[in-house]
Order: structure tokens, then C-alpha cells, then sequence
């Protein structure tokens, strides 16, 4: 409102380990001397105000301090700091895409102010809870909406809060208002009213946009748009020429799916001799078998990322390759803090890691337990193992229903009260986004299932791996926590090329070697 506050301006600003309270102070410094309270919570400052003649000789006042002290004119300035205030507290939003060219507009001086070009709504996360805030904004065409949430924890560990100091020139004050939501800055994420872009493996089809069948277009497939729409008829006529001449590779005998049935259909009938000539000329020849790429690709997909030409047991799954780089800096964050806390303190770490015991798995307990957090070498397995702990805790709020509803990705990650980097990554490898039904969400496919299983079997023998030989002894307490049959948890194993028994005791043990050997597909019944 600048015809009501003229005289006024806002700066923003950020305290470093500053604790400030609702009082108030006036003091008057120099460049030369300064002046310190012993109440930290007391903040004073001063603003000096030059003639432009002063401003422009700036740089000869800094080569001669006597000069300098004779031109300035000091003010006393009163800082007053309010008390944190959620109802009043202003907010923050930053605009990382750039800022609309309505709010631009706006705030040019040859143009005339209109509040309405975009409405914003401040509101709770969830209704149900007083932690967290979303911020809303829809434009006047209703064509693009900007929208931010915040977690809205109770402690972060920031060192920088943000605030918000008004100057006031006519009273010579500043009046330092904390920001909502302990200084988060909400940047607004904007997107386009009912545009539902297409993406592939985490990535954009060429130029984006909504292609015909729900998938993305190829270059092709946009050119023959544009001349459709835009090309003469030569050229419409050349286009249809082109498609009409073009062969599925489905239909070619030896490629595609049709090479890849005849094989299958006709393998009992070839002679074990033929066999192996034909996998001896194989090998001869350098030339890929399309059943052998198309079953590595299928483990791929199944499997987390492995190196199978890895020269030791340890080297073939990697906790840190699994969980990403976001993912694992943020478990390291939180390991390493309630470690040095425990110190401080003296209490359990593994009751301030995990939480009460009464609700934590006995697997989780024993095996976190039997790490000692002060010996070298136990940080990665430390930080795996807690890892583990927060997959469980996803597993069991999805597996009730295999799904979880929300309207974004957000509302699914608070439901499962896990920190938002580490829900993010796990919504994103084992669930896919609900589309086209009455609810929105994030559901989990019966392949999904076996893969978030082979996740959390493969974290638990790596966290358990105190030797570096991949080796443990007895999994079924662990299965009994995952509600995970034995049997089914020993053929997930073999399937990602461990060599799994059963000892005597019934107990089920496990172990790796390299280099890593798959066992052979599994042949389909004869119809």
C-alpha cells in the first residue's frame, strides 16, 4: 500500500545465532567505536544519512577516516522486536521460475495497481493438525496456480532466521517482525490449470506437452502433427506414404516379440546338441541373446543397482547407491545429531534414534544394538541400518491397503510421518501415481510389492554385514517384522543372487559371492 506507507520501507533480513526479544533500545554508534548491552536480546544499531555530495566522495572518506567522521551525521534509530505471532506473522514467498508478469506489472510505476490479478490463500496443511502451512495462488484467468507447503517441524536446526525489519523514517525506528513458520521462505511451484505433462523414467518426452494415447510423442510423431495441421497436401501425401511403407518390427520374423515366442515355443523340441552350438556360436561371435538382455533388463527394474562385475561380496550392493545422494546426506544429518546428543547427555541412542522401544521392531533393535557407534567403520552400517528402519516404517503404512491417498505427494509423505526427502524418494521407486479414479494417490503394484521386499531383505544383510562378506546367519526375525513368509523371502534371495539354506534349527541364513551369479528363468508350464 504505498500511498499509506510512504515513508516507510521494508528490508529483509537474516540473524545468525541472534535471540531476540519484545523489547526495545536506541543507541548511537561510529564506524570507529561500537557499543555493546550484556542482554543478547537487546539489539541496537545506527543508520547514517549523507547528502548525494557525501555518497559520491564515498571512496575518498574510506582513504581518509578524519575526513570521513566530519562529513557524517549520525541518527538514532529505535529497534523494537515483536513477539512470534501465527496469526499475524508475515509470510515469505519467493518465486523461483521468475515473477508473473502480473505481479511485474504491478509493481511498475507507468502501470495501475490491480490486487486482483492473483489471489493467494494461507492455510493449515492438514485439518486435523496445527503443524504445517500451504500457500495457494490462483491468477485472475484461473490458468495457473502457485502452491508451496511447509512441514512445519517443531525444531529445525537452522542457524539463519529469516525476519522482516520496517523502517520508519519519520519516527527513526525499525520494527523486526519474525517471519511464519520460524523464517521458511514458501517458493512457489507454479503450474497450468488442467496440463498434465507426459513423463517417462523420470524424464520429459520430447518438447513435453500431452500426446495422443497417454504417452510421449517422438519427433516423428510431432512433425506429422504439423504438417497435418499446417502442411499442403503434397506434403500430407507424402507423410501417408512414408506410414504406409513403415513396418512394425513386431512383424519381423526374428525380431521383436515374434523371435522372442518362437524361441520359447520351440525350445523343448531343439536337440541339446543344437543347444549348445547355438550358445557357443553366441559367445563366438560377441552377439546378444534378446532373452538374456530382456531377463537382465526385467532384474534391473526388480533389483536395486548392482555391479555384477564386482570382485568382492560387499562391492555388489551399495546402501549409499540405494538410497541416493539427497537421501543418505539426510540420514547421515540425523544419525550424526542424535549421536552427539547421546553423548552429551548419556541417554540410550538407540531409544533416541529409533524412538520407544515398545514400538520398534526386535530386528531393528537387536541390529542396531549389536553396532558400536564409536568404533571406526560402523558409521556406513549405522547410517544403513537406519535407513532400513525408515523402509519399514513405509512398508507397514502401505502394505494395509497398497495404496495411500492424498492430493499431492505431500499429504501421502505426512501420512507416513517420515522426513520429507527420504518419503519423497521412496514414493518415487516403490509406487506409482493413481490416475483417472475418484481418488488421487500413490499405489503399489503386486511387482512394486516384490521389489520393496528385495529392498529391505538387501538393506538388512548389508546392515548386518559387520565382516564385509555379505553373510547372515538367520533372517526370520526379520521376515516376522516385515510380515514376509520365510519361503517367499529365501526365493526373493536367490532371485537376487544370494545362495540361501536352512540350518537345522529352522533358521535361514544367507550369503553373497562374487562375482554375482543369477539363477537360470524359470520355464513356464507346457500348455
Amino acid at each position: 500500500q504505498p500511498n499509506t506507507y510512504k515513508h516507510q520501507q521494508t528490508i529483509l533480513f537474516t540473524f545468525q545465532n541472534a535471540t531476540m526479544s519484545s523489547s526495545s533500545a536506541s543507541a548511537s554508534t561510529s564506524s570507529s567505536s561500537s557499543s555493546s548491552s550484556d542482554d543478547d536480546s537487546i539489539m541496537s544499531t545506527e543508520k547514517t544519512h549523507r547528502s548525494p555530495t557525501t555518497q559520491t566522495a564515498e571512496s575518498s572518506e574510506k582513504s581518509n577516516p578524519s575526513q570521513m567522521n566530519k562529513n557524517d551525521n549520525p541518527t538514532k534509530i529505535k529497534v523494537q522486536v515483536t513477539k512470534n505471532n501465527p496469526e499475524y506473522d508475515p509470510v515469505v514467498v519467493s518465486f523461483p521460475r521468475g515473477v508473473p508478469s502480473s505481479l511485474a506489472d504491478e509493481g511498475s510505476s507507468n502501470s495501475t495497481a490491480n490486487n486482483d490479478s492473483i489471489s493467494f490463500m494461507y492455510s493449515k496443511l492438514k485439518a486435523s493438525s496445527s503443524r504445517g502451512k500451504r500457500v495457494i495462488g490462483l491468477d485472475a484467468s484461473e490458468t495457473c496456480t502457485y502452491t508451496a507447503t511447509a512441514s512445519g517441524r517443531g525444531h529445525d536446526g537452522r542457524l539463519t532466521k529469516l525476519h522482516v525489519v520496517v523502517y520508519d523514517k519519520k519516527l527513526n525506528t525499525w520494527k523486526v517482525i519474525p517471519t511464519a513458520e520460524k523464517g521458511t521462505v514458501f517458493a512457489l511451484d507454479q503450474a497450468v490449470v488442467d496440463y498434465v505433462p507426459n513423463v517417462m523414467d523420470g524424464g520429459m518426452g520430447i518438447g513435453g506437452g500431452n500426446a495422443a494415447g497417454g504417452g510421449a510423442m517422438n519427433a516423428s510423431e510431432r512433425v506429422e502433427l504439423l504438417v497435418e495441421s499446417f502442411g499442403s497436401k503434397k506434403k500430407q501425401k507424402v507423410m501417408a506414404s512414408r506410414a504406409a511403407n513403415m513396418v512394425n518390427i513386431n512383424s519381423v520374423v526374428g525380431a521383436g516379440n515374434v523371435m522372442m515366442n518362437s524361441v520359447q515355443s520351440q525350445g523343448e523340441k531343439i536337440s541339446d546338441g543344437n543347444k549348445d552350438a547355438m550358445v557357443n556360436d553366441g559367445k563366438d561371435s560377441g552377439a546378444l541373446n534378446a532373452n538374456e538382455v530382456a531377463l537382465m533388463q526385467a532384474r534391473r527394474a526388480l533389483l536395486p543397482p548392482f555391479d555384477d562385475k564386482a570382485d568382492a561380496p560387499h562391492k555388489i550392493y551399495d546402501a549409499q547407491q540405494i538410497a541416493g545422494p539427497v537421501v543418505w546426506k539426510r540420514c547421515s544429518q540425523i544419525v550424526d545429531k542424535v549421536f552427539d546428543k547421546s553423548q552429551a547427555s548419556n541417554t540410550d541412542f538407540v531409544e533416541d534414534l529409533l524412538g520407544k522401544k515398545d514400538h520398534v521392531p526386535q530386528s531393528m533393535i537387536t541390529l542396531i544394538s549389536s553396532i558400536n557407534p564409536n568404533k571406526r567403520g560402523n558409521s556406513y552400517r549405522l547410517k544403513a541400518a537406519f535407513f532400513l528402519f525408515l523402509v519399514m516404517r513405509f512398508h507397514s503404512r502401505i502394505s494395509k491397503k497398497d495404496f495411500i491417498t492424498g492430493n499431492t505427494v505431500d499429504d501421502c509423505v505426512n501420512f507416513t510421518k517420515l522426513p520429507h526427502e527420504i518419503g519423497v524418494r521412496l514414493f518415487e521407486i516403490f509406487t506409482t501415481r493413481m490416475e483417472g479414479g475418484k481418488e488421487n494417490g500413490y499405489i503399489a503394484s503386486r511387482q512394486l510389492k516384490d521389489k520393496r521386499l528385495m529392498y529391505l531383505l538387501i538393506l538388512y544383510v548389508i546392515a548386518s554385514d559387520a565382516s564385509k562378506e555379505m553373510k547372515v546367519s538367520s533372517i526370520n526375525q526379520f521376515c516376522k517384522d516385515i510380515k514376509l513368509d520365510d519361503k517367499n523371502a529365501a526365493m526373493l534371495l536367490r532371485e537376487a543372487g544370494f545362495a540361501v539354506k536352512k540350518s537345522g534349527t529352522g533358521d535361514w541364513g544367507c550369503a553373497l559371492n562374487a562375482p554375482l551369479k543369477f539363477p537360470p528363468p524359470k520355464r513356464g508350464k507346457r500348455s
